[in-house]
Parts: structure tokens; sequence; C-alpha cells
């Protein structure tokens, strides 16, 4: 698979006081990355980084271009960790927040073609029914799943997100996590995505990334389960009940002889 997003040895301090260093990983197209890590571990610098909004050292490409050449922003949706349309009492529709996801042309009404993007993104989000409804009138799960539609109103090849379960209740953790588990599987959206449910994202991921100033780990679920470096982090029984092979009983497919879960039990000195 081609890669998408390419970082080559990024650095950032802020104040002189360093927040990542030597941070290098290559995401692919396709692929769903759960982003974890301690708080202050610097996840959500890493994500400004890759978006622009803070310069470090280091390199960056998207799609095969260097960050500062880049100029294809519809092909990335981004999903902050606290939208200024959420902290504003303004009264606009779901479907005028969504609107403002596309790109603004000054002067310009708004076309057929954007109402049936803005449509699409709904559709896709399961939020069509309350396009009429002013935003703050909706639950935080509802508005939650608006902000996501107005991140891919313009199909975007690679959507960001920064932690954005944080304020839902159970329900609408499950019903988020299981609709961007839908764009990765269905339509072939590549995530990345900061969380702490990691319980949850774990049935849905493709690969983890552990951050913690520096990349501890990328790579697949099944290289999470087995290594050293995450282990030494988290320790074993933390690393085995985040990567989410395990089934509901809390067995490891790789059965018995996995000795890094009989570790974890116990079951070994």
């Amino acid at each position: 698979m081609p890669s998408v997003i390419k970082a080559e040895k990024l650095r950032f301090a802020y104040r002189r006081v360093p927040v990542l260093e030597n941070v290098s990983f290559d995401v692919q197209s396709g692929d769903y990355v759960g982003i974890i890590g301690p708080n202050g571990g610097g996840k959500t610098t890493l994500l400004k980084l890759l978006l622009g909004l803070e310069q470090g050292a280091g390199n960056i490409f998207l799609f095969g271009t260097p960050l500062a050449q880049f100029k294809a922003w519809n092909k990335i949706g981004y999903l902050a960790q606290k939208s200024p349309v959420s902290q504003s009492r303004f009264p606009i529709s779901a479907e005028e927040v969504v609107l403002m996801g596309l790109p603004q042309r000054l002067g310009s009404a708004v076309s057929r073609a954007d109402l049936k993007q803005v449509h699409t993104a709904m559709q896709k989000t399961h939020t069509r029914d309350y396009a009429g409804t002013i935003f703050h009138d909706l639950s935080i799960g509802q508005q939650q799943r608006v902000l996501l539609a107005r991140a891919l109103v313009s199909n975007p090849e690679i959507l960001i997100l920064d932690e954005p379960s944080t304020a839902l209740d159970a329900q609408s953790r499950e019903m988020f996590f299981n609709l961007l588990g839908e764009l990765n599987q269905q339509h072939g959206v590549t995530i990345l995505l900061i969380t702490h449910d990691t319980g949850e994202v774990g049935k849905h991921i493709s690969k983890f990334m552990y951050v913690d100033k520096t990349v501890v780990f990328f790579g697949t679920k099944s290289e999470f389960c087995h290594s050293a470096a995450v282990a030494k982090q988290l320790g074993p029984f933390a690393q085995h009940t985040i990567d989410h092979l395990h089934n509901h009983h809390g067995h490891c497919p790789l059965g018995e002889d996995c000795t890094e879960c009989a570790h974890a039990e116990g079951k070994h000195a």
C-alpha cells in the first residue's frame, strides 16, 4: 500500500523543553492507527505537526509531498479535541455546521453540489434526521457525529481525530467507534485517532502507535501484544487488555503457549 503520511526524525520543544524527539513512522493507505500514551507525552502536538498547525524540526510528507508544499487539504479531515463550534452558542443548524467543512468561496451561494456533499456526509454519519435542528439542541453524542460529518464533507482520504470520545457516554462511544470502523473498512478512509478508550477502539484499529516523547511502538495489534518495549511501559497485564486480541473470556488466541499472557496472569515466576 502507498504511504500517505511519513514522518522523519520530528522534534518539537516548547520554550526549550522537549515535547517530541526523534519521531519517525510511515502510515499507509487504509491504516487505522490508534495513538495511545500518557498525558503530556506529545500525542496532540504530533497531530498538530502533521497538520502544519505547529512547526518543529524534521520532515513530514503527506501523500509523498513535503508538508511545506502540500496544498490538497481537502484530502485530510480533522476533528480537534475541542471544536470552536461546540464552545459557541450561535444558533446554527446541524446542516450548516457540516457545510462549514467545505472550502468557503467568498461571495458564492451554496450550490446544489455543495448540498449533495453535505447530505452524503450526514448520511454516512447517521445525522440526516436532525439536519435542521439547532446544533446546541443536540445531545453531545449527536453533536460529535455532526462534527465528524463536517470533517468528512470534502471526502477526505485521511481522517485525523484527537480524543473524539472524551465527553461521550458508553453507548455513544460504541456507536461512534463503530462508525469510524465502517468508514475505514467500507470507504477505505485512513484514520489516525488519539484515544484513551483503548478497549473500545481496539476492536477496529489495525495498528497501535504508543507515543511518550518519542514513538515507543508502532505496529500491528499482534506485534503490540508481543512488544517488550510496550510491556516495559505498561506492564504485561495492561498490554494484553489493550490489544483486544483476546476474546471476551480474556483468553489469548495464541493459546496457552503465549508466555506473555502466562506472565501477565502470574503463572510464571
